[in-house]
């Protein structure tokens, strides 16, 4: 009776981490040319290699330490095609998410503001951004981990990735997953931070 009952209460074992991705397609005019471009918006796993034991070291396996959510601008009908130049963007903060540069500067869309580029009153609304650079590079916004939607895997501790060079390896880190995933190594390749994004 006492086994049964033990396995009754047993938890199911977690499933590891999985990449979440979306995609939508849309349209914005900048410089009076109407540009086609693809979003993609969700998160990657971020994997550590581990020994034996488990702890980080020679590689024998991989294990999950982080999930990192992006959103990526894509032109459709580029002509540069794989080398089209890449843009990765990211606030500072640290502890900022990538929402500033994203909808207040550099994304296809941006929050209205006044003339001054001051907020307005509420309702607040989006609009076209005819300032975007999506007409001479594609965009990536990364959050990094405890920002936005980017967090760690269960038994992770966040505070291992806030450090100056952690913060830094796992930012690299998904630009070279995103690069190798879209086949994105001929492209020239720019970063573009704020803050304390400079810095990383």
């Amino acid at each position: 009776m006492a086994e049964a009952e033990k396995i009754k209460t047993q938890e199911p074992p977690k499933e590891p981490p999985k990449d979440v991705l979306s995609e939508t397609q849309h349209t914005v005019t900048i410089h009076g040319q109407v540009i086609h471009y693809t979003v993609t918006t969700g998160t990657i796993v971020l994997k550590e290699e581990v020994d034996k034991e488990g702890e980080p070291g020679l590689s024998d396996g991989e294990q999950p330490k982080a999930m990192i959510f992006f959103v990526a601008y894509t032109r459709n009908d580029a002509p540069e095609g794989a080398q089209r130049p890449l843009t990765f963007s990211f606030n500072g903060g640290p502890g900022s998410s990538s929402v500033w540069l994203h909808l207040g500067v550099l994304g296809p869309r941006r929050v209205l503001m006044d003339e001054q580029g001051g907020p307005l009153p509420p309702p607040h609304r989006l609009v076209e951004n005819e300032f975007s650079l999506l007409d001479v590079t594609d965009l990536v916004f990364i959050d990094p981990v405890s920002t936005g939607y980017s967090r760690v895997v269960a038994g992770k501790k966040s505070k291992e990735f806030h450090g100056f060079k952690k913060d830094i390896e796992s930012v690299g880190d998904f630009i070279r997953l995103y690069t190798t995933r879209y086949q994105r190594w001929q492209s020239p390749k720019y970063l573009i931070g704020e803050s304390y994004g400079t810095t990383r």
